[in-house]
């Protein structure tokens, strides 16, 4: 299977809807992903197991402040430029690249640095959905983040040589504001095997697949495209209101949605970077590691929470959460709400 430039708006709607309302905004990355398609060729999506095993696999992403990064927009030479950084730096060649995350724009952003550099895409990425930390991967334990390479748009580059898993994601957020709000990031320097075995296998491909069913559905009540996804639609309404955490506090916030056809019943919905849990009538319905989609009820276009305001009529969909992400959340409770620093709830809670 290959990539195509006209491949990059599909793309971008499936990376949003599994962005679970976060992973940035995905405009930029797209028009990155489908100019460097166009002038590069069709790139080639390979599985991690039809490498050879040795074959040596990084993740590519951005990390930082999503909104700066529209204001100082990304081009190709900060990421190709982390990737060869720490190619210097291992000593290691790399023969295939993968997305850090699918949701939101690194899962363009991956795509792009892989046909700028000449090298295939793995079908897969390190969290299956968008997580606000660097450790959040289920690499962590498997395939060490460090050492991991940093770049700007400046030319500035930093690498990291060696740190604990829980020392990444605070050192790599001290060190952003030097490198202007937001960097390219190279880092799980690893074999093909390791990533055939740790990785979310085919969620690049799953974008894809959810991309194309949610702009080509050809029922208003979206039953094509709910089938390829998975997904069920659990509740239907208007946002009421949005209560958001102070500004650049990070403190998420909640949105209360009144119900279609029920004037008594209400929706809750709790979000940070990106939604956690939806309650209806008092009771959970869908929470992380399951994808919480929130659609536009007219158009089914994803609704991301920057983008979440009063009087919309929304649609909550679920996505049920890559297995890669249940087995390690059954031995890690931090891929679930404990993510955002809330409370676990029982798996017999949310169905």
């Amino acid at each position: 299977m290959h990539l195509r430039s006209g491949d990059a708006a599909d793309l971008a709607v499936g990376c949003t809807l599994l962005g679970s309302g976060g992973g940035g905004a995905v405009t930029a990355g797209q028009l990155l992903l489908a100019a460097t398609l166009a002038a590069r060729g069709p790139l080639p999506l390979v599985a991690a197991a039809e490498l050879e095993p040795t074959a040596r696999v990084a993740c590519v992403g951005a990390v930082g402040s999503p909104t700066v990064m529209r204001e100082r927009p990304a081009g190709v030479d900060e990421f190709v430029a982390a990737v060869r950084a720490l190619e210097r730096h291992t000593g290691h060649r790399f023969d295939a690249l993968q997305p850090l995350e699918i949701g939101g724009v690194n899962g363009l952003l991956g795509p792009m640095v892989a046909a700028a550099t000449g090298l295939p895409l793995v079908d897969g990425d390190a969290m299956g959905r968008a997580y606000p930390r660097l450790d959040h991967t289920v690499l962590q334990g498997i395939v060490p983040a460090t050492p991991l390479a940093l770049a700007d748009p400046g030319g500035r580059l930093l690498i990291m040589q060696d740190a604990p898993r829980q020392s990444v994601e605070p050192v790599v957020r001290a060190v952003l504001p030097a490198l202007g709000a937001w960097a390219a990031i190279c880092l799980h320097s690893g074999t093909a095997a390791d990533y055939a075995g740790a990785a979310v296998g085919g969620s690049v491909s799953r974008a894809l697949t959810l991309g194309r069913a949610l702009a080509r559905r050809s029922r208003d009540d979206g039953a094509d495209f709910l089938a390829a996804a998975g997904a069920a639609v659990l509740a239907e309404g208007t946002v009421d209101e949005v209560r958001r955490g102070r500004p650049g506090s990070g403190d998420g916030g909640v949105a209360t949605v009144r119900l279609a056809g029920d004037p008594l019943g209400s929706l809750r919905l709790d979000f940070a970077d990106e939604y956690m849990a939806a309650i209806v009538d008092g009771a959970p319905v869908v929470t992380a590691p399951d994808i919480i989609g929130l659609l536009d009820a007219r158009t089914w276009a994803p609704i991301t929470v920057e983008r979440l305001a009063t009087q919309q009529r929304v649609r909550l969909v679920r996505l049920p959460a890559p297995e890669e992400l249940r087995d390690r959340q059954a031995r890690r409770p931090d891929f679930g709400l404990a993510a955002y620093g809330m409370a676990p709830v029982r798996p017999e809670e949310v169905g």
